[in-house]
């Protein structure tokens, strides 16, 4: 085992207090330059594809297309993460951005000289990929910018900016397209368009220290192969070892399940249902409106989070927001037009982030800074799966470009159905010995002076 000596990161309470967090900062600008990216290109990309007249696909086919983009680069996440358990983060977030800038160019050809569209998604792959290493590096990189009593707030300022700005980056690239065309040459610029941010975000991360963002311990094998087929049996007995860690990831992974079905259903609705009516749009413009509401209750969800767990605690909150996702569910059942649907767009967003808020601060105090990089590409990858998993059931559900209000029930049901296992998880771990150490700990970190400590902030 190596260990790298580091200052305690600080303690910070707030909005303004966590930026000021000059390191924190770095590391949020780093994921919305990322997260815009993302958003553009594959925006980009599924645009072209689902909205095209001669392109036009039904549910089954839009599940494929989903599959295709993300089963096979989520089959390595497991593997990605020894690596980010061995290699400098800080330089994981550099080199993996300057890749991306290389494959997007070559997507970018390939569109603009009509290559085969499985060769075009196979290089997409490789972006993709890619991004996992950034993701996931982010992420494990997180307790390093902030003290373990401020990472719920640290990653509602973090992970909702970048889901933001991932919205917005898709919406840009719809929007584009709307105005200069599908053709080949149009999307293939729009693509290029990518390659700057993709380099901003490599530049961003270089301010960093080399191994300021960790890890400062490593307990995996000399050989770098051993290490990283060992990837995914320790991420899974690191979370078998930690109760809370396991909890906190299966139901953001049934969240993200029932948030795939809700896309689905947004997609074809959109593509094949609604009409125009008054503000409301249809086709390409309706997903960029929809997009922009769910956009809005991922950055709400920034704001309340934090002061509502402080407040209420985060079993409750997280039980109270999948109630109420279930809810909204049901509503939607009843009557589904083009402005219910925004209405729903926002709320189910809201639940997502807020859950996998307070899941990722969970599941980052719980971990050790050796291992939370498996951990962490683990519960990235099967985020992944089951958004495909959703699809591929939504499908087969929905038939031919079918539109049933059974499956919206469904949804709501499995929201309840999640929000009753994990209270009651939650309520039977808290006499667990490691959990109780961890509580512990939590607490003597609020009570314990932290060097280079921010002042608490009263700000949401």
């Amino acid at each position: 085992m190596t260990t790298v000596p580091t200052t305690a990161p600080p303690s910070a309470h707030g909005l303004r207090a966590l930026l000021r967090v000059a390191r924190l900062r770095l590391l949020v600008l780093v994921r919305v330059i990322n997260s815009f990216g993302d958003g553009a290109f594959q925006g980009a990309l599924v645009g072209a594809v689902l909205f095209s007249p001669e392109r036009a696909a039904n549910p089954m086919q839009l599940a494929t297309g989903f599959a295709v983009m993300l089963l096979p680069y989520s089959v390595i996440g497991p593997f990605v993460g020894s690596l980010l358990d061995r290699w400098s983060r800080r330089q994981v977030l550099v080199w993996a951005n300057a890749l991306r800038c290389l494959f997007v160019v070559l997507v970018a050809v390939e569109i603009a000289v009509g290559a085969p569209l499985w060769l075009e998604f196979s290089t997409a792959l490789l972006v993709l990929g890619a991004g996992r290493f950034i993701g996931s590096g982010l992420s494990a990189a997180m307790p390093h910018c902030v003290a373990a009593d401020s990472l719920v707030g640290a990653n509602s300022l973090a992970a909702t900016a970048g889901a933001v700005s991932t919205a917005i980056g898709g919406a840009a690239a719809f929007g584009a397209g709307a105005l200069i065309g599908k053709s080949d040459m149009s999307l293939a610029l729009i693509t290029l368009c990518v390659v700057p941010f993709y380099a901003a975000a490599a530049l961003v991360a270089m301010k960093f220290g080399r191994r300021s963002l960790g890890p400062d311990e490593t307990d995996e094998p000399a050989q770098t192969m051993k290490a990283i087929l060992g990837g995914l049996s320790a991420g899974f007995l690191h979370m078998r070892a930690r109760p809370r860690v396991a909890v906190a990831v299966t139901m953001v992974m049934l969240v993200r399940f029932c948030f795939g079905l809700a896309t689905l259903l947004v997609l074809v609705l959109f593509q094949s249902h609604f009409k125009p009516h008054g503000f409301f749009r249809a086709g390409a413009a309706g997903i960029v409106q929809v997009l922009g509401f769910g956009a809005a209750g991922v950055f709400v969800a920034a704001l309340i989070t934090a002061p509502a767990v402080a407040k209420w605690g985060r079993t409750a909150w997280v039980t109270a927001v999948l109630v109420g996702a279930g809810l909204v569910a049901f509503g939607g059942a009843v009557h589904i037009g083009p402005a219910i649907a925004m209405g729903v767009a926002f709320l189910l967003g809201f639940a997502y982030q807020s859950t996998k808020i307070c899941a990722d601060a969970l599941v980052q105090s719980d971990s050790d800074d050796a291992h939370i990089g498996r951990v962490y590409a683990l519960y990235d990858t099967t985020n992944n799966v089951l958004y495909v998993l959703a699809f591929v059931v939504g499908a087969a559900v929905l038939g031919e470009r079918g539109a049933g209000t059974g499956l919206i029930i469904a949804l709501g049901v499995m929201y309840l159905l999640t929000a009753i296992g994990f209270r009651y998880a939650m309520k039977r771990l808290a006499t667990h010995p490691t959990v109780v150490a961890a509580e512990a700990a939590d607490e003597a970190a609020r009570t314990r002076p932290t060097a280079g400590a921010v002042a608490a902030d009263t700000a949401p």
